[in-house]
């Protein structure tokens, strides 16, 4: 029984709510052998709930309703083949752990929190192969004007094995989201969605979502979808919304990561707008490895002089680190101040840098974009558009090639507007059989700039300018 309740104390990491007082509801289950099934229902109260199970074809069936903060805790520890945790807790601050070891070992958990100070946390750690586990987090408001607010939301999962797999999808809250997989096969699916408000101390940025997500092994998959909300306008104000921060890290053969930002916000009929402030890093160690990245949101607001200049002027900024060989980076960042890094080391790499501030808005967004390759038949392609007819933002590009048989082709245009930032190009190449295609387009009283710098032999510049 003491074990139990440690291990409880444990997985579940709630000591808070044992220091708030004696326990309402309070169940603990042992098991040994097969075809295991444990059924346990608490209402009302502080409730606990600790299950072990031994054995083949085991399952756990929690379910918790909490009538008053601090409530609903569970912790499952499962040893053995094709076992089972379901788990729904609702109301009151939820917390949640499982253990599983063997073999097609599945977790679902579902939490609800409707406020009253929010909270739900999810922890799982299973070893074995053909594991699976489904987080479902919601935690209401923000809005109809915030109803006291709190936030939380937080999901953890950790895989050993072949043939992996989590899922967390996280509502309401500020959402956090960590997960790490080792072994083959593994994929990694995470959503997450929060209407939003801005925190006062962090008026320009402070925002939510944050997800990170470590594989090692072949075969692994991150898929990362983000986004906030806020908004209003129709014949009003209001706006806010940003948020977003993903990292990713991957190391092994075949990797793909695919991320998916959003800062909300936007409405219209007189006003609303903002949005924006996407972050994410992803690093690949290995072979035929793939990134995707998509940034974008509505900003029309919150120009510069400080705080640090309108946080670059609502940000979207992404690195992408790749080594090893056939690797592939992706890049699409639209509306913010757009900022890019991509490092790859290796052959045969390729990275493409589409950005874009927003059309018809008011904003001091600039391009900026940075890649470096090593290796040989590395391409780097770089498109940058200025659409904002206000703006006074820049398009700048610089591009390094280090080895052989590269290729650089870079594309900047600023459109018409006669207050337009500049156009700004350097490529450096160095080694043989190099090529650089440089593109510049501009309206009324805009400059183009370019600075090509070739070292080898059988090197070719092409640069056109408007």
């Amino acid at each position: 029984m003491k074990t139990l309740t440690a291990l409880a104390l444990v997985l579940a990491s709630a000591p808070a709510a044992y220091a708030a007082g004696n326990l309402d509801n309070e169940s603990f289950i042992k098991q040994v052998g097969s075809y295991n099934s444990a059924t346990v229902s608490q209402k009302k109260g502080n409730n606990n709930q600790a299950t072990l199970q031994a054995g083949q074809y085991n399952s756990v069936l929690s379910t918790q309703t909490g009538g008053k903060p601090g409530s609903n805790n569970s912790a499952n520890v499962q040893t053995g083949t094709d076992n089972t945790a379901l788990i729904t807790q609702t109301n009151g601050n939820n917390t949640q752990g499982t253990f599983q070891v063997g073999h097609a070992n599945g977790v679902v958990t579902t939490q609800v929190s409707h406020l009253a100070n929010g909270q739900n946390n999810s922890r799982n750690v299973q070893v074995g192969d053909y594991n699976s586990a489904v987080t479902t987090q919601t935690n209401s408001a923000p809005n109809p004007q915030a109803t006291g607010v709190a936030y939380a939301n937080n999901a953890f999962s950790a895989q050993f094995g072949a043939g992996n797999s989590t899922y967390a999808t996280q509502t309401g809250g500020q959402n956090n989201q960590a997960a790490v997989q080792g072994g083959s096969g593994n994929m990694a699916v995470v959503t997450q969605s929060n209407k939003a408000i801005t925190p006062a101390s962090a008026p320009v940025v402070g925002g939510a979502n944050t997800s990170f997500t470590a594989q090692f092994g072949d075969n692994n998959m991150i898929t990362a979808s983000q986004k906030t909300a806020d908004a209003s306008g129709t014949y009003g104000g209001f706006a806010n919304g940003y948020g977003n921060a993903s990292a990713a890290l991957q190391r092994g053969a075949d990797n793909i990561a695919t991320i998916d930002q959003k800062g909300s916000a936007k409405a219209g009929d007189f006003s609303a707008s903002p949005g924006v402030f996407n972050a994410s890093a992803t690093v690949q160690i290995g072979e035929a490895n793939s990134v995707t990245v998509k940034q974008g949101g509505s900003t029309a607001g919150n120009f510069g002089a400080t705080p640090a200049d309108q946080a670059a002027n609502d940000t979207n900024a992404s690195f992408v680190g790749q080594r090893g060989a056939l690797n592939n980076a992706d890049i699409n960042q639209k509306n913010g101040g757009n900022t890019q890094a991509t490092f790859q080391t290796g052959y045969d790499n390729q990275v493409t840098v589409a950005q874009k501030t927003q059309p018809l808005g008011t904003g001091n967004g600039s391009n900026n974009a940075l890649t470096f390759q090593h290796g040989a038949d590395n391409k780097a392609s770089v498109a940058q558009a200025m659409a904002v007819p206000l703006s006074v933002g820049t398009n700048n590009s610089f591009i390094s090639q280090i080895g052989g048989s590269n290729v650089v082709n870079a594309a900047q245009t600023t459109g018409q507007q006669a207050v337009a930032g500049n156009n700004t190009q350097v490529a450096l190449q160095a080694g043989y059989g190099n090529m650089a295609t440089i593109s510049q387009a501009t309206g009324a009283n805009v400059s183009n700039a370019s600075f090509t710098a070739q070292y080898g032999s059988h090197n070719t510049a092409v640069v056109t300018q408007k």
